[in-house]
């Protein structure tokens, strides 16, 4: 039986509120983790996550199972539900 094989990369950035320097040495590994602990959960391969004080990248997978608006609604809850970070 004939099956398809696909890897849809996606890149995708987040600012912060009003591009505010937030993001800073002291809480980038655990914000970085967190995400991809996030993407992990989601079924999604996790590339790379980096960033600056206002801005982060993530380089990940788009899993079969979702769509591409979940996956950003998903992160977006994550972070919401984890302000301490």
């Amino acid at each position: 039986m004939p099956q398809s094989l696909s890897k849809v990369y996606v890149h995708i950035i987040f600012s912060t509120k009003l591009r505010k320097p937030f993001i800073t040495k002291d809480i980038q590994n655990e914000l970085y983790s967190y995400i991809a602990g996030t993407l992990i959960n989601l079924k999604s391969d996790v590339l790379k996550i980096n960033g600056i004080k206002d801005h982060i990248h993530i380089l990940c997978t788009l899993p079969r199972t979702i769509t591409i608006a979940k996956l950003l609604e998903e992160i977006i809850f994550e972070m919401d539900k984890n302000k301490r970070i």
